[in-house]
């Protein structure tokens, strides 16, 4: 860790050193220019405005990462760990401000991703095409959304399209491990009258690898090196959507989505050969959504969409075994919405609206099952000028919800947030929010075979947050935020034995969850053609859980399992643009993620090692003739680190990939 410290420092240094001759940079491939009006707050908002911390992965880091898939992009948030299960093919999780997987909300142009069988997502399943931005909102959101977002809510916007007549995008990737990847997409619009446009937008993905990549492991007293084995992975994805508008006052879209993704698990790796289990994803998503201005203030939107969902999991060593590993997961999903906006002065803004779910699942692990939700809610935005631009803005939210199937049908929820601007001319911000949220039991939880409990009550949590928003210009243009956090949840369902072999989820725990986030996002304009861009940001986050099962319990006071206590993130980002008719620009990017020590065991007895891990690509584009080109080089594990980020589950040593891209 010292080495890749060092690296830091002196790179942060070099940059900070040097006075920057204009603090806004109209450039391309800045990471941090004017904030972005973001939407997982419901109401629009910039981050210095709302009343908890946001953050916004735009597309210029999103093109600058290593990695391909959605995991990648959000390993470089503030407060945020994944929970990786193998490299590129394995399960990836997340876990926001020190809660669990299931505790965060994740969501696609607002609608949920969430399975109903275990209230999570595997973020691996989610290629980074396609998308504009990644909205982050820190803190419970179940006032604005409903179950699930305990810890956070996680929203990915798609992109709009070219406004070009006519627009295409291809991409190749070649790496270690056999890795490699093409994606193509078409954009075309057409003027149908003065008013009236319609567009369309077509994708596709292929990605795969054979991954049998190499790995250091302990075995006794000698570390050995070995290959990873049925760790394979292809996947495929189709995106289609088509739009109709007519100026700004009504628009009709229409998309379809197909995903597949199927891969080896490996599992554990104890020191010899592993399993063959196999894993298929297939995910088809299509909706039909309708905006319209009614009024110069009031705004609706509609939505209807379907989701399906299969799942298989199997291991053809047990075909002709007594116990066979052959399980399959069918969920549908149909959503209906409609929302509206109020906004009846620059200082009153008002959204409410009214939601339905209809979930149904089939396996040959549980019984068949099926809920409805429905809910209706409301958000509001109330701005409070005190004297000489000094503003108040409170956010009052609630929310009513009605779920089928459980203990508890009906679930209240509230959310008060407010933001203070004490000083007129200082972008000064002091933030705080309180309220309560829950997480509503998941199909395996109540219809487990022979072990599900429908007397099952939603999680449920009070949750609060306060931090400070700083946007100053020294030797830069410099975001500064830092905020803390308290989530206390209780009712927390665990499996646990009632008697016997047997084992049953009930509503047993209580768990604390505190930290502070500090993040610094700098952008430096050093000449008129060299732009660097600067990230740091630092977590504390504790799980602790704060009931005992029985009497005596070891775990009780005890960090969750796989959670570090301490994170760091660093990214460097340098960009020369040329006034060359050819060369259009040339970057430079480091990425360095540092995690200390996980407790693999609930008495806090035996840990995984912290590790440091430095990623980094150059990169140059060129143009001509209407045609822009991309090429990259991609080092991952530039330090070549021996590391896991869970149990078993063994990282690779240094790779490499080169990629290659043409837009016009």
């Amino acid at each position: 860790m010292r080495n890749v410290i060092k690296i830091l420092v002196v790179l942060s240094i070099f940059i900070t050193i040097i006075p920057a001759q204009e603090n806004n940079s109209s450039g391309q491939d800045s990471v941090v220019t004017d904030e972005i009006v973001v939407e997982s707050n419901r109401l629009k908002m910039k981050n210095s405005e709302a009343p908890n911390k946001l953050q916004v992965i735009g597309s210029e880091l999103l093109q600058r990462i290593n990695g391909s898939r959605l995991p990648d992009a959000l390993s470089l948030s503030d407060a945020v760990f994944i929970k990786d299960y193998g490299f590129n093919s394995g399960t990836k999780t997340i876990s926001l401000n020190a809660t669990q997987s299931e505790h965060t909300l994740v969501l696609i142009d607002g609608m949920r991703l969430n399975s109903r069988q275990n209230a999570q997502y595997d973020l691996s399943l989610f290629d980074l095409e396609d998308i504009e931005r990644i909205e982050i909102s820190k803190g419970g959101s179940s006032a604005l959304y409903g179950s699930d977002a305990i810890g956070g809510v996680i929203n990915i916007i798609t992109t709009r399209g070219s406004d070009k007549p006519l627009s295409f995008n291809v991409k190749g990737e070649t790496g270690s491990y056999g890795y490699r990847k093409f994606y193509g997409k078409l954009s075309q619009n057409f003027k149908l009258g003065l008013a009236q446009k319609l567009s369309y937008n077509i994708s596709a993905s292929d990605e795969r690898a054979g991954n049998g990549f190499r790995f250091n492991f302990k075995n006794g007293l000698n570390i050995v090196e070995y290959e990873r084995e049925n760790s394979d992975f292809n996947t495929q994805a189709l995106n289609f959507d088509i739009k109709y508008s007519e100026k700004d006052d009504m628009s009709m879209k229409y998309f379809a989505r197909y995903s597949s993704f199927e891969r080896g698990v490996p599992g554990v790796f104890l020191g010899y050969s592993t399993g063959l289990a196999r894993q298929e994803d297939k995910i088809f998503m299509t909706g039909f959504l309708y905006d319209k201005k009614i009024s110069t203030k009031v705004f609706s939107k509609t939505d209807l969409s379907h989701m399906y969902q299969l799942q298989k999991y199997y291991d053809p060593a047990t075909f002709n075994l007594t116990t066979e590993i052959n399980s399959f997961y069918k969920l549908r999903r149909v959503t209906a919405s409609s929302t509206y906006s109020f906004l009846p002065s620059e200082i009153i803004s008002i959204e409410s609206g009214v939601e339905l779910n209809l979930d149904d699942m089939k396996s040959n692990e549980t019984e068949d099952a099926g809920s409805t939700q429905a809910s209706v809610f409301i958000v509001s935005k109330y701005i409070f000028n005190i004297s000489n631009g000094s503003d108040l803005t409170i956010y009052p939210s609630a929310r009513y919800d009605h779920y089928s199937g459980i203990s508890d049908h009906n679930v209240i929820t509230g959310k008060l947030g407010l933001n203070f601007k004490p000083f007129g001319k200082t972008d000064l911000h002091l933030k705080s929010s309180v309220g309560n949220n829950f997480s509503a039991p998941t199909f395996n939880e109540l219809y487990w075979k022979n072990a599900g409990n429908i007397d099952l009550k939603p999680e449920r949590s009070l949750s609060f947050d306060a931090g400070l928003y700083y946007k100053f210009n020294l030797a830069a243009l410099n975001h500064f935020e830092v905020s803390y956090y308290y989530i206390n949840t209780k009712d927390r369902i665990v499996w646990s034995p009632v008697s016997g072999t047997i084992w049953r989820p009930q509503n047993i725990q209580k768990v604390l969850s505190e930290g502070i986030d500090a993040s610094l996002r700098s952008e430096f304009k050093l000449s008129k053609s060299f732009i660097a861009n600067l990230g740091l940001n630092y977590s504390f986050g504790s799980a602790i859980k704060k009931s005992e099962d029985f009497p005596g319990d070891p775990t009780y006071g005890k960090q969750l399992i796989y959670l570090p206590k301490e994170m760091v993130k660093g990214t460097i980002m340098l960009n020369y643009l040329t006034t060359s008719k050819l060369l259009k620009y040339v970057s430079f990017s480091l990425f360095y993620n540092f995690s200390t020590r996980r407790y693999s065991n609930f008495e806090n007895t035996q840990f995984i090692p912290r590790y440091d891990v430095l990623e980094g690509n150059i990169g140059a584009g060129f143009r001509f003739s209407g045609f822009e080109t991309g090429v990259r080089f991609i080092v991952n594990n530039i330090l070549n680190e021996d590391y896991s980020v869970l149990p078993g589950y063994p990282m690779p040593l240094r790779n490499y990939k080169f990629e290659l891209s043409i837009k016009y």
